[in-house]
């Protein structure tokens, strides 16, 4: 029996069969691990956010309308200027900016800048844990001046 010469041999046959069942199976693979992986990174997204509703908010610097025009008196063209507004706290956000030479601590973007007690200067307000410690001896050196008139 003679056989007849084939165009393809049987081995890239199945070389291309193969190919395509990997390149199946790793379809399959790409697209269960991506739902898997997006699952619980939603959960963490809503649970997130209902911990930042939950959770207590710092109270507003201006309470009062009194507090407010005192701000804008205070500003040099007597305007203050709505940075934004945060819905879900019901809060309105004011910008004031300032010339870089007129801020001589060396602020990052997210400090807070406060005047130290004692010397009046300018001094950025610690945060982490720092930040805990600076506003228990804060509270220390308060109730010292309220006990012993200091």
């Amino acid at each position: 029996m003679k056989q007849t010469p084939r165009a393809v041999p049987g081995w890239a046959l199945q070389f291309i069969v193969g190919i395509a069942i990997v390149l199946i199976a790793i379809t399959l693979f790409t697209a269960l691990l991506g739902t898997a992986v997006r699952g619980p990174g939603q959960f963490f997204e809503e649970l997130g956010r209902t911990v930042a509703r939950v959770a207590p908010q710092p109270e507003p610097d201006l309470r009062s309308d009194e507090q407010v025009r005192a701000l804008i008196r205070a500003m040099p063209e007597g305007k203050a200027r709505v940075g934004s507004i945060v819905e879900e706290q019901d809060r309105v956000v004011f910008t004031v900016t300032a010339d870089r030479d007129a801020v001589k601590a060396a602020v990052k973007p997210g400090d807070e800048l406060r005047l130290n007690r004692a010397t009046g200067e300018v001094e950025i307000v610690p945060t982490g844990i720092p930040g805990v410690v600076d506003r228990l001896q804060q509270a220390i050196e308060s109730l010292k001046q309220r006990f012993f008139g200091r």
